[in-house]
């Protein structure tokens, strides 16, 4: 037992030397062979790591902010709409919760001071309980409630100083002073103001009529030491009575997650099929390597080394490659999330501006790296199978035959099997497996469709030499060479295929992606103008535009017809949904897309239209009856229709905007539809709607947004794809990754051939002639590369507009892209381009090198 122990380091030693004077010696003598699939297994590593990072920070961010303002508490009880809970609860909720500590009140919302946009923070002489920066922040107040009346405190990066009178909507305000000390900067990245409650209340338009305690956005609960949190919850729970949504503090980092989760999880594909590509050209490197490599591993064999010994030696070589690879793609990955997260200003939630930081998530690297080691010692392992045939006297002969041994025919029938079973599985978890664990289709396919391609090797190379024998004599000689070497002509090609169909897939997936929004936003552009309480960048969630516009809208020369409607955020347990209110005539893409009794039926005031994406994730089909939390109960309503809708959230909704203001206590609109007359002048009347929305202001000191409905639906497209734009970025850092690697194969089968190119110069072929079949191995294989990658890249195109369909809840139209002829080309051009520098190469060679070169 004591030898087997000590016998486990010394041969883990022993293949270390190997690994170090063998392998990573041919390492050193084929760098860039190495280098092109060590770089694209880097960039896989690094889109892990900027994909997990970028969009970890948003749920990170949020999750930060919420623990700052909630501290210690336990509990909380959650608007169920924008309108708030009244405030009244809180006192209720003392009254009747013996386990609760303390119970705040808090407001969060925006002000308005200049043209910037401010988080407001609101709350009482409670908050001290929280234990909490907003605690702190209040704590330090050494003001008198007269001041707070009138009067906030700022954060050190408002930009704003002690004593400063500000005009925030109708109220005027005083900067009582700016926090202080080393804590001052930790919420919000030092961006808030806090204001005590009636203030706040007032800042925000959730002050009540006289007597009324007013409303706030939720209510934080701090149990007592020792009580039981899920029996205080209950309680809770018991007497809110469906006015609110009962919750973990934390809910909101849930729903921003969910918010990001289509951009992200499109940009996970894309990495996930990098990584899945990385894999196949390290395959094609370790393959390259056991055929340039199979004298000296004959050598070896003859020395007495097993092969077990030579392809753990190849294995450890890989999950070399794969580490260092992974670990080098690590800081690279945080410098492009770092970047993606400086684009992005701020996340709102509830109204709040919350600052984005960059947050690197623990799991992140290790994820990167465990991936690309694995990626890497898998594909090895297929290509290590060669090592099983190399004999100890094939150290007698060239290396450079090694490549001619056919593969074998269980590994090819093992590969087909494989690969025609992943493909066909891409497809069945698409068809089955609903929402974001769809993604793993496309890393499925990709593996599947290599596998495919390797067990087809064969007629794929005779494809190339039927056709490089149309290229005359140097294209019939070129054919030999290519029969001579079957694996080096099918890394090739395959790398060409590569480069299309990831091209294909992921830019004809983005295009038709942006061209089913705008088919699902149906009617958002046929209004000449808006009116909306946000620009058209955003959802016009609030506040409610004072009833005053519409009328001086309405007035306006020109106008034929004013509609209004509304957004409302609305809490359904943790989920947040969308909701918008319709009225007779609207344009909305709803009332475009649902049927025509449905939409009767929900402008009656009788119903709702759910999003495809809202009705899965609450369980309900049409004709159901959904139980539902309003601020004023429990209601019931049936679902008269479900349609396709942008995945915003949870999902969107529709219902008539009257019983929209009555349940969730909105009374009002959030927007207004204009449509102008016929020959009437739109750029005066737009001049006139902003005149008037810059007169009037709205809650917080915002003021109206003025813009055309074909710029809400151009706003919408370019969301999808800036939301892409990751992803198509993600897609040309593959297909160069596929090119250097292109150009590198084609090399080495120039410099492989030295001794048989010297001696057809000795025989009298001239310069031009072998640069000519040099060239027509490459136009033939560039030509067979991008017929193989037309046919990859569209049942990908296809595979991926069924992944968005099923992340998206979007019915995702297929529709072929006139630019794929363009991929072709720049491929096959690529292909010959790159073949030039090997060709001038050959064509250059000293015919006594070469011919003395073994």
């Amino acid at each position: 037992m004591s030898r087997g122990i000590r016998g486990v380091p010394a041969g883990f030693l022993a293949g270390l030397t190997r690994i170090r004077v063998l392998n990573l010696r041919e390492i050193r003598t084929h760098r860039m062979r190495v280098f092109t699939s060590l770089i694209v297994v880097v960039v896989s590593s690094a889109l892990l790591v900027a994909v997990l990072g970028t969009f970890g920070s948003f749920t990170a961010s949020v999750r930060e902010f919420n623990s700052a303002i909630s501290g210690a508490a336990d509990v909380e009880v959650a608007a169920i709409a924008d309108s708030g809970v009244d405030a009244a609860l809180a006192t209720e909720l003392r009254r009747e919760l013996p386990d609760a500590k303390a119970v705040v009140p808090l407001i969060r919302g925006s002000i308005t001071v200049g043209d910037k946009q401010i988080p407001l923070l609101g709350s009482d002489l409670h908050a001290t309980a929280l234990s909490g920066d907003l605690s702190a922040v209040q704590g330090g107040m050494s003001v008198s409630l007269a001041d707070l009346d009138t009067g906030v405190i700022a954060g050190p990066s408002t930009g704003l100083h002690a004593g400063q009178q500000l005009t925030v909507g109708d109220q005027q305000v005083r900067v009582l002073r700016v926090v202080t000390g080393a804590q001052a900067g930790d919420l919000n990245g030092g961006s808030y103001v806090f204001a005590y409650l009636p203030l706040a209340q007032r800042l925000t338009g959730l002050s009540g009529s006289e007597g009324t305690a007013g409303r706030v956005t939720s209510i934080l609960l701090v149990a007592k030491p020792g009580a039981d949190v899920g029996h205080l919850r209950a309680e809770a729970t018991r007497i809110v009575g469906g006015r609110a949504v009962v919750v973990n503090p934390d809910f909101r980092a849930k729903q921003a997650e969910l918010a990001s989760s289509v951009t992200r999880d499109s940009t996970l594909l894309v990495a996930l099929v990098s990584l899945v590509i990385a894999a196949f050209l390290v395959f094609n490197t370790m393959n390259m390597a056991v055929a340039s490599r199979r004298q000296s591993l004959a050598m070896v064999r003859a020395l007495g080394a097993r092969r077990s010994h030579l392809v753990g030696d190849m294995l450890g070589e890989a999950a070399l490659s794969g580490l260092v690879g992974g670990a080098i793609g690590v800081p690279i990955g945080v410098l492009a999330g770092q970047w993606a997260v400086s684009r992005v200003p701020s996340v709102t939630r509830d109204g709040v501006n919350i600052a984005v930081g960059y947050h690197l998530p623990a799991y992140a690297p290790v994820i990167a790296v465990v991936a690309c080691i694995i990626s890497c010692v898998g594909a090895t392992s297929l290509a290590a199978r060669s090592v099983f045939s190399v004999s100890p006297v094939e150290a007698m002969s060239p290396g450079v035959l090694a490549d001619s041994v056919p593969r074998r025919g269980v590994s090819v029938w093992v590969a087909a099997i494989a690969g025609i079973a992943a493909v066909i599985g891409a497809w069945v978890i698409v068809a089955t497996v609903p929402d974001r664990p769809a993604i793993a289709a496309g890393a499925v396919y990709a593996l599947g469709a290599l596998l495919i391609c390797y067990a087809c090797t064969r007629p794929l190379v005779a494809a190339v030499v039927w056709l490089a024998r149309a290229f005359g004599g140097p294209g019939r000689l070129a054919s030999v060479n290519t029969q001579r070497a079957p694996r080096r002509a099918w890394a090739t090609l395959m790398t060409v295929a590569v480069a299309i169909a990831v091209g294909m897939g992921t830019s004809g997936a983005l295009d038709n992606l942006v061209a089913s929004i705008s088919t699902s936003l149906e009617g958002l552009g046929d209004p000449d103008f808006y009116v909306s309480s946000s620009s058209e960048d955003e959802v016009p969630l609030g506040p409610i535009l004072p009833p005053q516009i519409a009328g001086e809208v309405a007035a306006v020369p020109g106008v034929s017809q004013v509609l209004g409607g509304q957004w409302a955020n609305v809490n359904v347990g943790e989920d947040r949904v969308l909701m918008q209110g319709l009225v007779p005539g609207s344009h909305a893409p709803f009332i475009r897309k649902a049927t025509p009794a449905a939409v009767r039926q929900v402008l009656a005031g009788d119903g709702v239209i759910l999003s495809n994406v809202l009705a899965r994730t609450l369980g309900v089909h049409t004709g159901d009856v959904l139980h539902i939390a309003t601020p004023t109960g429990y209601r019931e309503t049936t679902v008269r229709d479900t349609v396709d809708y942008v995945s915003i959230d949870s999902g969107t909704a529709a219902m008539s905007s009257e019983l929209l203001g009555r349940w969730f206590d909105r009374p009002g609109d959030t927007y207004l539809q204009v449509i102008t007359a016929p020959g009437a002048d739109k750029t005066q009347v737009r001049a006139a709607l902003e005149r008037i929305a810059a007169a009037i202001p709205l809650d917080g000191g915002l003021h109206a947004h003025v813009y055309t409905g074909a710029a809400a639906v151009a706003a919408t497209q370019r969301q999808a794809q800036q939301s892409g734009a990751f992803t198509v970025a993600i897609q040309w850092i593959v297909s160069a990754a596929a090119a250097i690697a292109l150009l590198n194969t084609l090399l080495l089968s120039v410099i492989e051939r030295r001794r048989e190119l010297g001696v057809l110069r000795a025989m009298g072929a001239s310069r031009r002639f072998l640069s000519r079949m040099v060239l027509a191995e490459a136009g033939a294989v560039a030509v067979v590369g991008a017929l193989l990658g037309l046919v990859m890249g569209a049942v990908l195109h296809l595979l991926s507009d069924e992944i968005l369909s099923a992340t998206t809840s979007l019915d995702i139209a297929y529709a072929p892209r006139p630019i794929t002829a363009v991929f072709v080309g720049v491929s096959v051009v690529l292909c010959l381009v790159g073949a030039l520098v090997p060709a001038r190469r050959a064509a250059r060679m000293n015919i006594t090198e070469s011919i003395a070169n073994e």
